[in-house]
């Protein structure tokens, strides 16, 4: 009879020991810092953009399935920025606050100038209480024949944006 209140006893420690361990490190088996950094990005920002072809204004949406799109205000071309169209691209999150991002849109042959593609290779992060957005940009040219997600191409400009989450 000792014997069997022993070994209850031990399987009860045993049981507890593990269920305690497992509950006290349930936090590290749910914290997932790249679904909340998921769910930090996704949004619309307004941005003003800086950089080698001047200072401009963006609109840029970060969809929650990794996509993104922007719009910029000078977009149909100024002096030192030939025409191009929307921006399209993809992200992921790097860590739970930062992206890289590869973003692609064409630019429109102009009277001096043929119509090429433009990757941008991009870095960002965003501040969860302010709801800033800050990033980093390369800019490459890439002939309409080329492929710019395999191809190399020489660093045609470098740029920055900081922007406001646009909130309902």
């Amino acid at each position: 009879m000792k014997t069997r209140n022993t070994l209850v006893k031990l399987t009860i420690c045993i049981l507890l020991a593990l269920t305690t361990t497992f509950f006290v490190n349930l936090h590290e088996v749910l914290a997932n810092p790249i679904e909340d950094c998921h769910k930090l990005v996704t949004g619309t920002y307004l941005v003003t953009v800086s950089g080698d072809f001047g200072s401009f204004r963006a609109i840029i949406t970060y969809t929650q399935d990794g996509n993104l799109v922007a719009s910029a205000s000078n977009q149909s071309g100024i002096p030192s920025v030939q025409p191009f169209g929307n921006v399209q691209g993809s992200w992921k999150c790097t860590s739970d606050r930062e992206i890289a991002a590869t973003e692609l849109n064409f630019n429109y042959p102009t009277a001096t100038l043929p119509g090429t593609i433009t990757r941008t290779d991009l870095r960002a992060t965003f501040d969860p209480l302010t709801g800033i957005v800050q990033a980093t940009g390369i800019l490459r040219f890439f002939n309409l024949k080329a492929n710019p997600l395999n191809d190399h191409a020489p660093v045609a400009g470098t740029f920055t944006y900081t922007g406001q989450r646009v909130k309902p």
